[in-house]
């Protein structure tokens, strides 16, 4: 009976299983590339240990470390963050469905096997698909390692094959547990008689301070902002640890100086202009609830830069760490959308409200179209900002060619505007939703 009804509603949530299912697939198959390549890329090499955690020890381990471990290590984590952000996104779509089944008397092992068994369907089908895709990704690095002349050749080995199983076993297992939590989570609001919106984040972006402090930090905060620009012009290196402090001080910028720009326009502008003001308001909101992915995003590109050019990377190395910057753009802009569409799933209520006070379809078209071309365009421009001007400055010291610098930034801007689209029709979906809402509500009168 839970079998049944599990695949029915699977079957009814046909496009956000497919995201899902694809980021399982994803996931599969570069884990099992990686694990090949990273065990043919330590034959024959020694390795390097840390005696300590003190800064200096880090940075050797990332200069002269092996490629493939790092690589192997920063993309199960990647992974990991990423599945999260997915799974989050899947099951709190399933709110009003468990809410259905809470009332009727289900118990929190049913809830949990509900959502479990549509995650081990999902699985079912992407881990083979994923292994047989990452089999012919490996033929496919294996030629380009010929065409550089590269005699070394990439092979399935029974090591890479029992790290892959492990490494596979402990995501399942992690998905289990955040399908389980959420199953308990969601049980407890909606028996306290809350609802799913509150389970979202409630973090606070304020500081209790004087106002003169305050504008000491964000003047900090700009300082810090700026810094990674000035250090990849002034050619120091250091692109992962530069971009971490900017992150630092970008995430208090938006949150302290620019969000509070944005309520300020829209008090000066309210009721003139609706369309903008609403479009605002959200991004408001997408910027407080999605702002740390665009961080995480800038982050993970800067680390797979600084692996790239800080270093002597063999051939197969160097492939390697091209794979990850790929694939971490794809699997990153995934959990950004994934992030932000888990909060303009609950806006249903509110487009409601906008058809209520009488906002026409149009508008509220032009509003979603607005909030999601402003939303990706900063996106788009913090990475070009700052992925352009580390590129620049390697380009500036002849440590990469024009046509890697091209595969480089459309590597992590292309993704970027397919999720915009995406996001879109999503949005287009969330609305229509709205409108349904409103029209039983008036027949219902």
């Amino acid at each position: 009976m839970i079998f049944r009804e599990a695949l029915r509603s699977l079957k009814n949530s046909r496009a956000k299983a497919v995201f899902y299912w694809l980021t399982f697939f994803i996931t599969t198959a570069l884990l099992f590339v990686y694990f090949n390549m990273e065990y043919a890329s330590t034959q024959g090499k020694s390795e390097i240990y840390m005696d300590s955690f003190g800064l200096a020890d880090i940075m050797q381990l990332l200069e002269k470390g092996n490629a493939g471990n790092l690589m192997m290590v920063f993309v199960v984590i990647m992974c990991a963050i990423d599945l999260l952000f997915c799974n989050d996104f899947f099951v709190k779509n399933k709110a009003k469905e468990l809410a259905v089944r809470l009332i009727c008397g289900a118990t929190y092992i049913q809830l949990a096997m509900y959502l479990l068994i549509q995650t081990v369907v999902l699985l079912l089908a992407a881990v083979p698909l994923g292994i047989a895709a990452g089999y012919g990704l490996l033929g496919l690095m294996n030629r380009l390692l010929a065409a550089a002349g590269e005699t070394m050749t990439v092979t399935v080995s029974s090591y890479a094959i029992a790290e892959f199983t492990t490494v596979l076993t402990f995501i399942v297992f992690w998905t289990v547990l955040l399908n389980c939590s959420f199953a308990y989570k969601s049980g407890a609001v909606l028996l306290a008689g809350g609802n799913m919106s509150a389970m979202k984040d409630k973090g606070s972006y304020g500081l209790g301070a004087k106002k003169y402090v305050r504008y000491l930090l964000n003047l900090g905060a700009l300082v810090l902002t700026v810094l990674p620009l000035y250090n990849f012009f002034s050619g120091s290196g250091a692109l992962a640890v530069s971009m971490v402090i900017g992150s630092v001080g970008l995430s208090r910028v938006i949150s302290e100086i620019f969000l509070p720009f944005l309520t300020g326009l829209n008090r000066r502008s309210a009721s003139r202009n609706t369309v903008r003001m609403t479009a605002n308001g959200f991004l408001r909101q997408d910027l407080k609830y999605a702002g740390i992915t665009i961080y995480l995003l800038l982050c993970d590109l800067m680390i797979v830069m600084t692996m790239m050019f800080s270093r002597n990377n063999t051939s197969l190395e160097y492939l390697l760490v091209i794979v990850t910057y790929i694939s971490i753009s794809i699997l990153q802009s995934l959990a950004l959308m994934f992030r932000l569409e888990t909060d303009i799933s609950s806006r249903e209520k509110q487009f409601v409200i906008l058809s209520q006070v009488g906002v026409s379809a149009k508008e509220q078209k032009s509003i979603i179209q607005r909030e999601v071309m402003m939303f990706y365009l900063l996106t788009g421009g913090l990475i070009a900002l700052y992925g352009g001007t580390a590129l620049y400055s390697l380009s500036r010291d002849s440590l990469i060619t024009g046509g890697q610098m091209i595969l480089l930034i459309s590597s992590a801007l292309i993704p970027v505007i397919v999720i915009a689209v995406l996001t879109y029709l999503y949005y287009l979906q969330v609305a229509a939703g709205a409108k349904t809402a409103r029209s039983e509500q008036l027949s219902s009168h």
